[in-house]
């Protein structure tokens, strides 16, 4: 007697598929995964942007540091509020005459939403970044929401001799943390992460 597959001649070949009632609940579970998820998953875009505008500010001082060594002269790194939206912070290089930078070092930075200025006074934990950073008794000069002006001298270090810190964090989501950027007076850069608790840890 010949068969096809679990068939027999007298059966006809049964399809296998999945009916309606298990298609819902597929369906259920999958929302179920992505309502739970979905927190977590926002939570750490908003931390990498908020590390990202850390970045950029990183990024200017030390374009500032390299162009006051190539120009043999002092350079400006300044914040200020842009002049086309108050609520985002500009920063900009320019010479002591406040005459900006032209070609590649006319670069300008935009703080936003992403991750903006705060004063130093709204951050959990701002006291104790010194000692994590092994500054000693030495306190940093924390730049405030409205911004302010730095200066590097012709060999790249502050004028100021100052350790200054740009404390940031996401105007939408508190729960990202804060990100601090350490500028040494010798002009050498760091970028330190912290928590609500004021825990602080360096991430480069």
């Amino acid at each position: 007697m010949k068969s096809r597959g679990n068939a027999t001649w007298w059966s006809p070949r049964r399809d296998s598929g999945f009916s309606l009632t298990e298609l819902v609940v597929a369906l259920a579970v999958g929302l179920i995964l992505m309502a739970v998820a979905l927190p977590s998953f926002l939570r750490a875009y908003n931390s990498y942007r908020l590390t990202g505008a850390a970045t950029q500010v990183s990024d200017l001082l030390r374009l500032g540091r390299y162009e006051a060594i190539r120009l043999n002269k002092p350079i400006n790194c300044v914040f200020q509020p842009s002049p086309t939206d108050p609520t985002t912070m500009q920063g900009s290089l320019g010479d002591t005459s406040g005459n900006p930078l032209t070609g590649l070092s006319a670069k300008v930075i935009l703080l936003g939403s992403a991750g903006s200025l705060v004063d130093p006074g709204a951050v959990p934990g701002a006291a104790a970044l010194p000692s994590a950073a092994a500054l000693g008794a030495t306190v940093p000069v924390g730049m405030p929401s409205t911004g302010g002006t730095l200066q590097f001298d012709a060999r790249g270090a502050l004028t100021s001799g100052n350790v200054d810190v740009f404390y940031l964090n996401s105007p939408g989501d508190v729960n990202s943390g804060y990100r601090a950027v350490l500028l040494m007076p010798a002009g050498s850069i760091q970028i330190w992460t912290g928590d609500a608790s004021g825990n602080w840890q360096q991430l480069r």
